[in-house]
């Protein structure tokens, strides 16, 4: 098996952009992605008061007291 090393960049479309490999063309390929340590991008850390920003409201309240009851009388009656 032959293999084929080399550095490139992932655009922002997703594509990556292979060196010409012309006697290969119409063959099937396995491909693994090794990212370079340091060169991605790391997750920005939030902070409990900016998730709470974001997040609160984001289920609405209500009243399970009478969701509650409603369940049980119908599954007990």
């Amino acid at each position: 098996m032959e293999a084929y090393k080399f550095e490139t960049t992932v655009l922002k479309n997703g594509i990556i952009i292979v060196p010409q490999l012309d006697k290969y063309i119409n063959q099937q390929v396995e491909v693994s992605i090794v990212f370079k340590e340091g060169k991605r991008k790391k997750k920005q850390k939030v902070s409990t008061d900016e998730f709470l920003k974001k997040w609160t409201g984001f289920i609405p309240e209500t009243n399970t007291e009478v969701d509650k009851y409603n369940y049980l009388m119908e599954k007990y009656a």
